[in-house]
């Protein structure tokens, strides 16, 4: 295979400074019973909030020949290919911080009978090998409303926003540059020139994908949705059921393209496939689900506190 996965540490969360504490004493005056019913299971579940990270960046392939494993002196079948990233980010050790390709072509087979893969064993959010569960599809609000959507929780992978490996070039977190400079800077090619879309590859029956405004932005297998150009964009997928759908795993593989639009003579080459998992599953009483909505206010806005803290320091 052309990367293998590594076993990353959870990232611990760090103390707060003297910032935090106004806004923490006010979550805590505010609602103590609601946390007191919530922040239990909450803490028990993870030790780090991931609901204002960015964890999806597209990247351009940069690295033409293998030079170490299995496949050493062989062409990369990902070279100049577009490339699905996920940042594991950790905050006390910026340095170890790095990304793993998801769904990136892979070698098979020995040296005398390869063959290319047009995915690879490490291709499905959440990654197989953290053993997380699929993510949970929760009851939305607003243009969501009646359904079950992805949201943005204290699990990671659960940020869905996806933007151009570009964006944290200019970024004064320390673990964002270790990750912009991650690899020896392979990922690092500029976007410019491309009109990146997403394209569905499969979709079970019940499972819809929109954007911001409830609209769903691909209905059938083989529609493409523009996502942005260059190294300027942002964009959150909301995948959602309706909210009688049945009790399971629901799934959505893609693939990245260029849709050739753009101002490149020679469009990138598409991407490899990967799957999105969420389950439909009992959902908690409204009062935990409240309980739990504030621990994740509370949690964001410390989060948010710490790295204004760091920056200051810098």
């Amino acid at each position: 295979m052309i990367s293998k996965n590594t076993i990353c540490s959870k990232k611990q969360v760090t103390q707060t400074g003297k910032r935090s504490a106004p806004i923490a004493v006010s979550f805590l005056v505010v609602a103590p019973l609601l946390l007191s019913t919530a922040l239990a299971p909450a803490q028990a579940d993870d030790t780090h909030n991931h609901s204002d990270e960015t964890g999806f960046y597209i990247g351009l392939d940069g690295l033409e020949v293998f030079p170490t494993g299995t496949y050493a002196g062989l062409e990369n079948p990902n070279y100049n290919r577009l490339t699905l990233l996920f940042a594991h980010r950790n905050e006390d050790q910026p340095e170890s911080s790095h990304f793993h390709g998801i769904g990136a072509y892979s070698y098979l087979g020995s040296l005398n009978n390869l063959t290319i893969n047009p995915t690879n064993t490490n291709n499905r959010i959440p990654e197989s090998y953290s053993e997380q569960p699929p993510l949970t599809l929760l009851p939305g609000t607003g243009f969501y409303s009646g359904r079950l959507i992805s949201i943005p929780t204290d699990k990671e992978y659960s940020n869905l926003t996806i933007e151009p490996l570009a964006s944290l070039k200019t970024s004064k977190e320390l673990d964002n540059q270790y990750l912009f400079n991650s690899s020896n800077g392979r990922w690092q090619s500029s976007l410019e020139g491309g009109n990146i879309g997403l394209q569905l590859a499969s979709i079970s029956s019940g499972l819809n994908i929109g954007d911001s405004a409830g609209f769903d932005i691909v209905n059938s297998v083989g529609d493409i949705y523009t996502i942005g150009s260059g190294d300027n964009f942002s964009f959150t997928p909301t995948f959602w059921t309706d909210a009688a759908a049945p009790l399971g795993t629901y799934s959505a593989s893609f693939k990245l393209v260029d849709l050739g639009t753009g101002s490149n003579p020679i469009p990138f080459k598409e991407s490899g496939t990967f799957s999105f998992d969420f389950e439909v599953k009992t959902v908690p009483e409204s009062s935990t689900v409240l309980g739990l909505g504030i621990v994740g206010l509370l949690a964001l806005s410390l989060s948010r506190l710490q790295k204004l803290n760091r920056n200051s320091l810098n």
